[in-house]
């Protein structure tokens, strides 16, 4: 009978410094993961925290569906010109999903406005992930986060295989968009595409009359040394000059200080929105655009720009990809693949056929108690195999680790690796 896995163990944190976590026991956990891969600067920053303090005793709220704030204007001309063309307008939220759910509003509102009101579905890639809300999980095909609330998504269509080109065309049929993340990690241990895969996306998207969406929640804000994933793989003469129609972020928009996130959206599309028979396109939440928030996501792209962390993840990516290429001989690994400081493990049960470990094993989910026992933090996946099958890891530690954090990390999750696989096939 093969071991089970440890017993879960959830430490309650008490402080924070650096890259580092303490819990009220006085354990030191190095964070691999930048809390859930947005704590992009760091912990205890004096200058996020004066941000949010000043604009706290300024004005910590301002009605949005009735007025603009200072602090949120001033972000959205600043984001704006971060990201540069086509984009011409800002709509913020206070989540990644939440971004993701105004995402595709607006591309339902942009079909109605070109007259193809009949476009009410949404495609999707196999494997990518897109948010925990309802609308978010139906675009979602990671199994083990859609299953429990399969009665509540809409049908929608199928998720397609991640490919562009006329595969794609054909597969898009009267889709109103397609979402995609742009390298998609939580549910497939963030494979970087290939070449020209964005420029298929766009070719076909274009094809077909469908709007992309690209999903930068969680690689967003220099994660991948750009500020959006899609920007550094554009860069790529197979893919130059591509760009998608809505950009929805979160996570490290707010560096982990404030609950910030949004979309960014095309000229011609805002256009259209715009002058819509029916009303311009507008979203109004809450605490969308929340004055806060949006004072400490100005400082996060002034610290990015200040700081050259673009520059710095670029410069140390190598240094993490060095660090973690002695894993890819382990035994049961089954690849490393990366890019920036957004790097995942794919495991397997066996060298000769590559095939998964059972799924029961949760052998990943194993991986990460040893690793916090360890003192380390990293995040654990499945289902890159085959939907259920198919352990993963990933790792993002916030983009100002030093060399010395690589290869501690390298070392911890090694370790733990050797400890979970041990003996099993």
């Amino acid at each position: 009978m093969l071991d089970s896995a440890p017993p879960p163990f959830r430490p309650v944190l008490a402080r924070a410094e650096g890259v580092h976590v303490w819990d009220v026991d006085g354990r030191r956990y190095l964070d691999a993961i930048s809390g859930t891969f947005c704590v992009q600067l760091g912990y205890s920053r004096s200058d996020l925290a004066h941000a949010l303090s000043e604009s706290a005793s300024l004005l910590p709220f301002a009605r949005p569906a009735t007025f603009d704030s200072e602090a949120s204007e001033a972000y959205a001309r600043e984001l704006l010109d971060a990201a540069g063309p086509p984009y011409t307008r800002a709509i913020f939220t206070s989540s990644g999903s939440e971004a993701v759910e105004v995402a595709l509003k607006a591309a339902y509102r942009y079909q109605r406005a070109v007259g193809r009101p009949e476009r009410t579905r949404f495609a999707r890639f196999r494997g990518h992930f897109h948010g925990g809300t309802v609308a978010a999980l139906g675009v979602t095909d990671v199994r083990s986060r859609r299953a429990p609330y399969e009665p509540l998504l809409n049908e929608g269509m199928p998720a397609l295989e991640p490919r562009g080109g006329p595969s794609l065309e054909e597969d898009l049929g009267d889709a109103a968009a397609l979402i995609a993340e742009t390298i998609p990690a939580a549910g497939l241990g963030a494979p970087v595409p290939p070449p020209g895969f964005l420029a298929g996306i766009r070719q076909a998207c274009d094809a077909r009359g469908a709007l992309w969406i690209a999903d930068e929640v969680l690689t967003g804000f220099a994660r991948t040394g750009s500020l959006f994933a899609w920007k550094r793989l554009a860069e790529r003469s197979e893919d130059a000059g591509v760009a998608p129609d809505i950009v929805a972020f979160g996570k490290g928009a707010g560096a982990g200080y404030a609950a910030l996130g949004g979309i960014l959206i095309a000229e011609r599309v805002a256009a259209a929105l715009d002058s819509a028979a029916d009303g311009p396109f507008t979203h109004a939440q809450t605490y969308g655009g929340h004055a806060i928030a949006c004072a400490v996501g100005r400082r996060v792209l002034a610290a990015l720009r200040e700081e050259k962390i673009e520059e710095r993840v670029r410069e140390k990516e190598t240094l993490l990809r060095e660090a973690l290429a002695p894993l890819s001989a382990h035994p049961h690994v089954r690849a490393v693949h990366g890019i920036g400081f957004l790097w995942g493990v794919t495991l397997r049960a066996d060298r000769a056929t590559g095939a998964p470990f059972p799924r029961e094993l949760r052998i990943a989910e194993r991986v990460e108690a040893l690793c916090r026992e360890g003192g380390l933090l990293i995040f654990s996946g499945s289902g890159s195999a085959d939907g259920e099958r198919g352990d993963h890891l990933l790792l993002g530690p916030p983009l100002v680790s030093d060399p010395h954090h690589m290869a501690q990390i390298a070392i911890g999750l090694r370790q733990a690796l050797d400890a979970a696989t041990a003996g099993k096939r």
